[in-house]
């Protein structure tokens, strides 16, 4: 959370260096619906599948220059990933609530009153709560189990973003977005597994 705060902190001074704070900042809140898979190391028998959630949050962008933006999002999402074990056929799925932390490096361009952006960046993602369901059972994946004290998938992803986004007059936005994770989130103490999450997204927004 220290280094969050740091990022906040060096964004909100470039924004207050030359024009005023007010000038050069603005806020919104945006809402989107995602689909989310796992992409999985092929020397194993589990495939995933595509499913659909959703996120609703705030974002803050900064002009650093007329065409040179930063933009940090808050978003409480749900992600749904499907999985099946190719051996056995048993099928299940994932769902998570977590906190999704883009920042993006963006450049604009204002077409009669309107802004056409596009941008990359990190995000940080913290899952809040978890879900593995099967017709078998359904367990916390994040829960730590008693064995070895550790869960079987990690609570913290983080990996990049892609964003391109088109504003109104009106101020009200329409994106889409493209996130990739870095992170292995399987516990390889389970099984030696690599998933990575993947995932794509809609979204509409209005500037304050």
């Amino acid at each position: 959370m220290k280094s969050i705060l740091t990022i906040f902190l060096c964004i909100t001074a470039l924004c207050a260096n030359g024009q005023s704070f007010a000038e050069r900042s603005s806020a919104g809140i945006k809402a989107d619906v995602n689909t989310s898979f796992f992409i999985i190391n092929e020397n194993t028998n589990v495939k995933s599948s595509v499913k659909a959630g959703g996120s609703t949050g705030f974002f803050y962008k900064c002009a650093l220059w007329e065409i040179a933006v930063i933009e940090a999002d808050i978003l409480f999402s749900y992600h749904a990933t499907g999985i099946k074990n190719l051996t056995t056929g048993e099928t299940a799925n994932y769902n998570f609530f977590v906190i999704d932390l883009p920042l993006y490096f963006m450049r604009q361009a204002e077409i009669e009153n309107r802004l056409l952006y596009f941008g990359i960046g990190p995000f940080v993602s913290f899952g809040i709560f978890g879900n593995y369901k099967s017709d078998t059972r359904s367990v916390n994946p994040y829960k730590k189990h008693l064995t070895n004290g550790r869960a079987s998938i990690n609570r913290w992803d983080w990996g990049v973003g892609f964003i391109i986004g088109y504003e109104l007059e009106c101020k009200l936005q329409f994106n889409i977005n493209h996130q990739f994770g870095f992170r292995n989130l399987f516990d390889e103490s389970f099984e030696k597994i690599d998933m990575v999450s993947h995932l794509f997204s809609f979204g509409v927004g209005y500037r304050f």
